[in-house]
């Protein structure tokens, strides 16, 4: 078990697996149940926090004759609350959180979440904190010192947001909150920790064993993503390029001097509970779920247009498809495309011997998991296959390690190290008996 004065940055790392992965028997392997999983490190992270309430699903139970509670009795789930930050990568932490690569614009990014895919839509993140004073990213002491790893665990996680920022002066970067089910804190254990995913009576029987293995800085090909390589672009511009009888007016998108643009995509849940059952029976995505783009830019040009020709003809009904690429030198890092986008507001300000400026927010809502001319669409250089200029780049990992892709790569789940013996093998030697691992072959 640890000791430790303080924890820091310093000591942790994040890693991500599917929720329950003893189901699959594809792939690699396919003879073993695969009770056995390789967490997926999440890199680049910057800040994570997370929060249980537990009065918030407890009813007191009060009564005639005294004055104080007789006793509390839980209504509703415990739902922990779990936030990530991290810089924009390659596409590579989205795809390990369930998120799907577009593949030249003819999936969702969210196509999996909306499909409720049990492979995709939930997750189980991990926190490990190694001993004071070490780097987690020290290799060479991650498996010697595992009895002073402390690990969290958050089992049936669901995203509830999902943002990026792009601004001028500052790192690419991605913020997302999640949604879990359960926390499960291990101390001093590192080498084998339990699925702590829960079914509905609130138990955990989904059967498996995460190993993390040593974590590092990652093989992106890249230390960050820089403001200058960001490129917002305007395609089939209907809004701005209008003829001055059918236009609102307003700026020249085309050649605005952006300062900042943000994706902000909302995931919130709707809690389905059942009679007889101690968990919510489901929590499917609330629809509409409307993207947005919100750009701040500096006014340079303005186009001709009124706005009564929102009011009493079809300029308010107009869209564009919003391209945002992200490159590392010339090559494509990201490019997420709002497609169908409308513009819901512009507000100009201008203040003395300032310069005027203009914030203008887009809104789309998500079509179906294969409609292509409304909705979000992601390409990540992560496993793309060079499609729209993204230029190819494995999932990261030490050794001969498979990890979490999306869409139809799915089958290649759950992560394990190629050609494993059995459990023990991946230990890293023999294990005694009663020591929790499944029994070998």
């Amino acid at each position: 078990m640890a000791t430790r004065t303080r924890v820091i940055s310093q000591s942790k790392a994040v890693y991500v697996t599917p929720t329950g992965w003893d189901i699959f028997h594809t792939g690699t392997n396919s003879s073993r149940d695969r009770q056995t999983i390789s967490g997926h490190q999440l890199h680049r992270i910057d800040n994570a926090s997370f929060e249980i309430d537990l009065a918030g699903s407890r009813q007191d139970v009060r009564e005639f004759g005294q004055l104080a509670r007789i006793s509390t009795v839980r209504l509703s789930e415990i739902d922990p609350t779990l936030s990530l930050g991290y810089f924009l990568g390659n596409g590579e932490n989205e795809l390990a959180l369930g998120f799907d690569n577009s593949s030249g614009a003819d999936t969702q990014m969210i196509s999996s979440i909306i499909n409720e895919d049990p492979t995709q839509s939930q997750r189980n993140i991990f926190i490990a904190t190694v001993k004071e004073g070490e780097d987690a990213f020290t290799s060479s002491k991650w498996n010697t010192e595992e009895d002073s790893h402390d690990v969290i665990g958050f089992g049936n996680c669901f995203i509830n947001s999902y943002s990026v920022n792009l601004s001028v002066g500052e790192i690419p970067r991605v913020d997302l909150e999640v949604q879990a089910s359960n926390v499960v804190f291990w101390t001093g254990c590192q080498s084998g920790l339990f699925n702590p995913s829960l079914d509905l009576e609130g138990e955990r029987t989904h059967s498996g064993l995460v190993l993390l293995p040593p974590p590092d800085t990652g093989e992106v090909g890249h230390a960050v993503l820089r403001p200058h390589d960001v490129s917002v672009s305007f395609v089939d511009d209907q809004i701005s390029n209008l003829t001055s009888g059918t236009a609102i007016g307003g700026v020249n998108f085309a050649t605005m001097p952006i300062q900042s643009c943000s994706i902000d995509v909302p995931l919130a849940r709707e809690v389905i509970e059942s009679l007889g059952t101690e968990r919510a029976y489901a929590k499917p995505v609330q629809f509409p779920i409307d993207v947005t783009v919100n750009i701040s830019s500096l006014v340079n040009e303005y186009t001709t247009g009124a706005l009564e020709f929102a009011l009493t003809g079809s300029a308010g009904n107009k869209t564009t498809n919003i391209d945002i690429e992200v490159k590392d030198g010339t090559k494509v890092r990201n490019k997420f495309v709002l497609t169908g986008a409308l513009l819901d507001s512009q507000s100009f300000s201008q203040g003395l011997d300032d310069n005027e400026t203009v914030d203008l927010t887009f809104s789309a809502q998500i079509g179906g998991a294969s409609t292509t001319d409304q909705g979000l669409m992601f390409t990540a250089a992560t496993g793309a296959a060079a499609i729209d200029g993204i230029s190819e780049v494995a999932l990261t990992g030490a050794g001969s390690t498979s990890y979490i892709v999306s869409g139809a790569a799915a089958l290649h789940q759950p992560i394990e190290v190629q050609g494993w013996a059995d459990v023990e093998d991946l230990a890293g030697g023999s294990l005694p008996d009663g020591d929790g691992y499944p029994d070998e072959p």
